[in-house]
């Protein structure tokens, strides 16, 4: 049986710029690194076996009492339950406490929680703190089954990796994307090119308390760009001329006629009224864009440039098993059992969630709007693992101050970056 208790039911509609640099109830852009994702079998291959739990469930079923947290709302909640309730159905010796914590508390509450007791046995989350409660010791090394996860992309292992060893089951992927509106923009610009012709009827965030260095981060790897040297952990943005290249690209256009924004909260109102055809936004705000604009909303890739794709931080949502737990063998085959497929496809269709297992269809009349979860689900193939090394903790303030003094202030591009790098390898001991 399921014994739901709702703490606080405030998680909504997440936000991710506002926790770039203030640390809110979003999924806060972290640490990413030089390198592209790897496949998720060369993953798999560099990780040696660890005294991982076991993996697979008695004859009998699943046996116990466990305490999930999460920090649902809305659909989502919905989804949950359903997902529940199948596995609970499938497992009738098991008692499932299901408790909603707000999204601003989770890892603290958490972090609290573990350290001192076996409570909750798991809960699900983005990988925010992930680094911070795997190198605390508060999470199982569940390296052991990345064998088992063949079938999940391999930014999604990436991401829920800390230090070469696998801390999360992962389960779903979140990234942005142009969302943009088909009656106003009927071809949605492809290249770098076609969005400085396409200018005026545009959008980008790029406010540094905003996340502005969160949603800057595609359009580097456009023209070339990288932030960190993989073998000194310094910053390399000054090393090339892709950064740099790629803030003149954002001088251009905000020139060309580009609505700039300091967060996405009036991007959202002026896509939703048709001020502006689109801009480059996340799944969060899906629910609101699809009330305002139905069928006509539309997800496609960010502007491919000069020297690459553009290539979004994607950050996947996971099951993190609490290593003080009582129960870690059950709680990590309860996890593993809500990952399922069949429940993930009802995440997909209930929770508008992208899940990170492979085999998802993304059809009606399950899912209302199929292109948009398809669409972002396109737009994460060229998707950055978000990394969890800890040199980059410190990219987000300089680099967010970078962007906003060349799109305020005129600053030229290679001055910024220059400065922001500096900054960076300081704050980093270098």
């Amino acid at each position: 049986m399921r014994n739901t208790t709702r703490l606080v039911s405030l998680f909504g509609a997440l936000t991710l710029v506002a926790a770039a640099c203030s640390g809110s109830a979003t999924p806060t852009p972290a640490a990413p690194s030089a390198a592209a994702p790897s496949a998720a079998a060369s993953v798999a291959a560099s990780m040696a076996p660890s005294a991982a739990p076991a993996a697979s469930p008695s004859s009998t079923g699943l046996t116990g009492n466990l305490t999930i947290w999460q920090a649902y709302t809305a659909s989502e909640t919905t989804a949950f339950n359903q997902i529940l309730q199948n596995v609970e159905a499938a497992n009738p010796g098991l008692t499932v406490t299901n408790l909603t914590v707000p999204f601003a508390n989770l890892f603290t509450k958490f972090e609290t929680s573990a350290a001192s007791s076996g409570v909750p046995d798991l809960f699900i989350a983005p990988a925010d703190s992930l680094p911070k409660e795997a190198r605390a010791g508060l999470l199982v090394d569940l390296t052991s089954l990345v064998p088992q996860l063949s079938n999940y992309a391999a930014a999604a292992i990436q991401g829920d990796t800390v230090d070469g060893k696998l801390y999360a089951i992962p389960e779903s992927q979140k990234g942005i994307a142009l969302m943009y509106n088909t009656s106003l923009l009927p071809t949605p610009p492809a290249t770098t090119a076609d969005w400085l012709k396409d200018a005026s009827k545009l959008g980008w965030v790029y406010g540094s308390a905003s996340g502005g260095a969160y949603y800057g981060w595609g359009i580097y790897s456009a023209f070339g760009g990288t932030i960190l040297d993989p073998t000194t952990g310094k910053c390399s943005a000054t090393a090339n001329s892709g950064v740099a290249d790629a803030l003149t690209w954002l001088q251009q256009a905000k020139a060309a006629g580009m609505h700039m924004y300091q967060s996405d909260v009036p991007a959202v109102a002026d896509l939703s009224t048709g001020k502006i055809a689109g801009f480059i936004e996340g799944p969060w705000q899906a629910a609101a864009l699809e009330k305002a604009l139905g069928s006509n909303l539309a997800v496609a890739p960010g502007p491919t440039g000069p020297k690459g794709a553009f290539a979004p931080l994607v950050e996947p949502d996971g099951y993190y098993i609490n290593k003080n737990s009582a129960n870690v063998d059950l709680a990590t085959q309860f996890a593993l059992q809500l990952d399922s497929l069949a429940n993930e496809q009802i995440f997909a269709d209930q929770g508008g969630h992208i899940p990170a297992i492979n085999g998802i269809t993304y059809t009606a009349p399950n899912n209302p709007y199929p292109a948009i979860s398809q669409g972002f689900a396109n737009a994460y193939k060229t998707g950055f693992a978000r990394p969890t090394v800890k040199y980059l903790d410190n990219y987000w303030t300089p680099f967010g101050n970078a962007i906003q003094s060349v799109i305020d202030k005129g600053t030229a591009p290679a001055d910024a970056v220059a400065t922001a790098c500096q900054q960076m390898d300081k704050a980093n001991g270098f």
